[in-house]
């Protein structure tokens, strides 16, 4: 009847109306995600991307240039197009305050940066589809950020490295890490400290176990398939993260008297509270131990990748050929930065001018001058007991009494027996030692090629 009829129209028209207003929220939603750090799980569904209608193509991103076209323009760093974008990552006592520095360091030596970043994505969050955060990453520009979540394939975090609105030279990530037993007493001595740095209240209202008991399987799951994919390590089992979990449990359920993290570092034992501090740092979403682990893991798969693909079209790069190499890590030691941080600073500062022949360009005196200047505020940092330097270590012994710099052979500072006692009963501990060993290894392995950048 026509009435029918008529109903049926409004009906597709009403449908209709609906998709394409689905349709432009959708567009809307990819055009104004939110960077902002306080954004949760649910912000990034708003910019989802989905796995089977997207193909990634990471050969398009790496690929040089043919033969044919001018490579004049790609050539030009000081370009406001073609520009470096430097991506400075690091985690929870691996280097906060130094990565900072560093981004000023190069903000001073490069006139070619733009902009800069503090945690421009947020950190240890992910696309709930892609498993890797979106970065919308710019030439030009130098990004300091902390713990980021790249568990996605290393085809989604090549595209999401190197896409960007204008060609570009490629990324040049300093990634700084740290041993993992280290890095635990770093975290236990700073977050135990009376008074609390200031920031830090929430060690004082989180129970660190029943935080960690919503997304501990989740960060399993997927620490776990980066832990056991080809050519990575497999650093512990998955039975290992409820044995975790127990062992949190256990050790805050002593302290009924003393509600809150902070409250628990400061009455248990210093062994104990060392325990229970490094559980949360190796579970669910506080565990940055694992996230560097991870880190280093797809780091050096997507290096493999781009080498792959260079050896497919007989382009391998090489030292006079910089610029082919679209993404260059540097993987460098928070460990060897206290130890050494003349040396260090130099390092970075190679790494920072090799193939930028038009950009940063720094004689052998100056690099040599920032380097210096670098290790005397750092070590009158820790001379002065900067709360936010918790070092492990003695008193520096680089300068002397009277002002006078020490020989350079005398110049390594020592481990304090507190922070020797503390590391060895995280060694001798079954898990720990087998754990934070492997990850250990990790590390050392990584800093071993750290002059290759591949």
């Amino acid at each position: 009847s026509r009435k029918t009829a008529r109903v049926c129209l409004l009906a597709a028209i009403a449908l209709a109306f609906l998709s394409i207003l689905r349709y432009t929220n959708e567009q809307q939603y990819s055009l104004h995600y939110s960077h902002n750090d306080s954004s949760n799980l649910n912000s990034l569904k708003s910019r989802r991307l989905s796995s089977s209608k997207r193909t990634y193509q990471p050969q398009q991103l790496i690929q040089s240039p043919s033969n044919n076209e001018s490579t004049d323009e790609e050539d030009t760093a000081s370009s406001s197009e073609e520009g470096y974008t430097y991506l400075i990552i690091h985690y929870h006592k691996s280097g906060h305050i130094l990565t900072q520095n560093l981004r000023d360091i190069l903000l001073q030596i490069d006139p070619s940066i733009q902009r800069n970043y503090i945690d421009r994505f947020p950190k240890r969050q992910h696309d709930p589809t892609t498993k890797c955060p979106h970065l919308t990453l710019h030439p030009n520009t130098v990004y300091v950020q902390s713990s980021p979540d790249f568990f996605c394939n290393v085809d989604i975090l090549a595209e999401e490295l190197l896409t960007r609105p204008t060609k570009q030279r490629g990324v040049k990530l300093i990634h700084l890490i740290r041993d993992p037993f280290t890095m635990a007493i770093s975290n236990y001595n700073y977050h135990s400290q009376d008074p609390l740095p200031e920031g830090e209240n929430w060690v004082k209202r989180t129970n660190p176990c029943a935080v960690e008991d919503k997304s501990t399987l989740i960060y399993a799951d997927l620490f776990m398939k980066t832990l056991t994919s080809p050519g990575a390590y497999r650093l512990m089992e998955y039975d290992d993260f409820n044995i975790i979990q127990t062992m949190c449990h256990r050790l805050y359920d002593q302290q009924q008297s003393s509600p809150g993290f902070y409250q628990h570092l400061l009455h248990l034992s210093p062994t104990d509270g060392l325990i229970l501090a490094t559980t949360y740092l190796m579970l669910g979403h506080g565990g940055d131990i694992l996230r560097m682990a991870n880190n280093i893991i797809k780091l050096r798969q997507l290096q493999t990748l781009e080498r792959q693909i260079h050896l497919q079209q007989h382009t391998l790069p090489t030292f006079s050929n910089e610029s082919k190499r679209k993404v260059q890590v540097l993987t460098m030691s928070m460990d060897n930065f206290i130890r050494r941080p003349k040396e260090s600073t130099i390092q970075f500062l190679e790494f920072i001018s090799l193939g930028n022949n038009d950009g940063v360009l720094l004689s052998v005196e100056e690099k040599e001058e920032i380097a210096t200047r670098y290790e005397e505020i750092y070590y009158g940092k820790v001379t002065a007991g900067d709360e936010h330097i918790t070092s492990l270590l003695s008193k520096p012994k680089k300068m002397m009494s009277d002002g006078n710099i020490m020989e350079e052979e005398e110049t390594m500072v020592v481990m304090s027996d507190t922070v020797a006692v503390l590391e060895q009963s995280l060694r001798e501990n079954v898990l720990w030692g087998r754990v934070l060993g492997n990850i250990a290894n990790l590390v050392e392995e990584s800093l071993k090629g750290v002059h290759n950048w591949y």
